[in-house]
């Protein structure tokens, strides 16, 4: 038997529209000229760059039906929350992987009539890159019979960066940027098709040669950057106003207005996020492990266990260590060898699939989980082992 389109009345959809209207231009400074008229049973997929959390939020105002969000089901853990999202139509997707059961919840809403918004990176944006991409997005498109809507969000990176704490002054904006509807796309060639969807996708807000003011700005980058490039030592860098410092060997380094690495000191190299980026990925590349010893370790992270659609689970809070073999909490034990997936939700929060649950590790202020996702990506996991990362790996971009 067919399953209905999801419902949702003209009023509550109206009503939701102007909310969310409000709020991103009041509390996130979005603006967007461009306003998508859908047709009746016209359905539509919308993709889009990803910058910062509240992208959804922006991008619904400017489609005159409703479009249902992919988001990781990570926001699904609490059956309050769990049951707001599935009353307003969100999607759930496991972070980072191809996920079939979500894979097959995507084409059952397409088949009902469904219109949908998918971040096909599925993670915002840390230092300007385009995150992996499956492939198979371009045959999804084409099988789902819908128009495709490309959208380009900029600014988001200068206003909210990843690592941010305080949002940042500054041009946020949307627009469309390509709409092909469904006997175009029927006539591309798959790889053509997918191309297309990358280009239009790529936004660096550092070229954009706009401002983003803040007195704030370099804090908390340290969230991002782990490892000092002048002296290499980890876990050593502190921020503070408009600088990143390194207590070891005094190396300042400020981050402009424009979104550059500005330093006076001349074996600092980098202009530009990605290259200190890749430069940690090959650090940890590079990295010699001892058995046993401990590698990174942090105080006062918060442990809980983040199943969706289930209640959590709050063990406390504790230091976390992470050594070759293991990853340790509070009075628990996570063996490497079991951990399946993981990823970064916000800034700050690490979150990882260990023998089938879900669990979170909330970090304090300056806590910096790529690092542990990053050897994750180093030593013997089933993530590694599996391929499953696609957007941490230590491939360098």
């Amino acid at each position: 038997m067919k399953s209905k389109k999801f419902k949702i009345s003209r009023f509550k959809f109206r009503f939701i529209q102007f909310l969310l209207l409000f709020y991103s231009r009041v509390f996130i400074g979005y603006r967007s000229k461009d306003k998508y008229k859908v047709a009746k049973d016209e359905k539509i997929i919308v993709l889009s760059n990803h910058q910062t959390d509240f992208d959804p939020l922006c991008i619904i105002p400017n489609f005159s039906e409703p479009i249902f969000p992919i988001a990781t089901d990570n926001i699904f853990a609490g059956k309050f929350r769990s049951k707001l999202f599935l009353s307003l139509g969100v999607i759930a997707k496991k972070k980072g992987i191809s996920d079939v059961s979500s894979t097959i919840n995507i084409f059952r809403r397409l088949n009902n009539g469904d219109s949908l918004l998918l971040f096909p990176e599925g993670n915002r944006t840390y230092a300007e890159f385009q995150y992996y991409m499956a492939p198979e997005l371009s045959k999804i498109i084409k099988k789902s019979g819908a128009t495709l809507v490309l959208f380009n969000l900029t600014g988001g990176t200068g206003i909210s960066p990843r690592f941010k704490n305080k949002k940042r002054h500054g041009k946020f904006r949307g627009k469309i940027v390509k709409v092909l509807k469904a006997d175009e796309i029927a006539k591309m060639d798959d790889d053509a098709l997918f191309k297309l969807i990358q280009d239009s996708l790529k936004v660096f807000d550092s070229e954009l040669g706009q401002k983003f003011k803040s007195h704030r700005r370099t804090e908390y980058l340290e969230r991002e950057f782990f490892v000092c490039p002048v002296c290499e030592k980890s876990e050593t860098l502190y921020s503070k106003g408009k600088y990143i410092k390194c207590s070891n060997c005094g190396l300042k380094v400020e981050y402009s207005e424009d979104l550059h690495l500005i330093s006076a000191n001349k074996d600092f190299k980098f202009k530009r996020m990605i290259e200190w980026w890749n430069y940690q990925k090959q650090y940890i590349s590079n990295l010699e492990i001892k058995p046993g010893e401990i590698i990174f370790s942090d105080k006062k992270v918060k442990l809980m266990q983040t199943n969706p659609y289930q209640k959590r689970i709050k063990f406390g809070k504790g230091n976390v260590s992470i050594s070759d073999t293991t990853l340790t909490i509070l009075d628990k034990t996570f063996d490497l060898k079991d951990i399946e997936l993981s990823s970064v939700v916000s800034g700050r929060n690490l979150i990882f699939t260990y023998q089938g649950n879900d669990y979170t590790l909330r970090g304090h202020k300056r806590f910096n989980p790529l690092k542990y996702i990053f050897l994750f990506n180093k030593l013997d996991t089933k993530l590694k082992e599996n391929h499953a990362d696609k957007y941490y790996n230590l491939e360098v971009d």
